[in-house]
């Protein structure tokens, strides 16, 4: 009987070798993030858009015509409540 027999120890290692490096390749799978970049136009356009909303809900209100859609509020309150808690 051998005690250290070298054919199962390297084997062992190129294992341990070949598992380690497919854990990295999940790890740099798992990192990678899509990224969206808007043009300045187009970032401009948005400003300019959401500021005429924002003025048209501030009147709105102040004139006492903004109504409340109960019926999105209540889809939103029960999608966020089936989804669970957040992390």
């Amino acid at each position: 009987m051998k005690i250290n027999d070298v054919n199962r120890l390297q084997g062992l290692q190129s294992y341990k070798n070949t598992i380690n490096i497919t854990q990295k390749q999940d790890l740099t799978k798992k990192i990678q993030v899509d990224k969206v970049e808007f043009s300045q136009a187009a970032q401009e356009k948005i400003s300019v858009e959401k500021e005429q909303r924002i003025q048209a809900l501030k009147e709105q209100i102040q004139n006492g015509t903004y109504k409340v859609d109960s019926e999105k509020i209540a889809e939103k309150l029960l999608s966020t409540w089936s989804r669970g808690p957040v992390e």
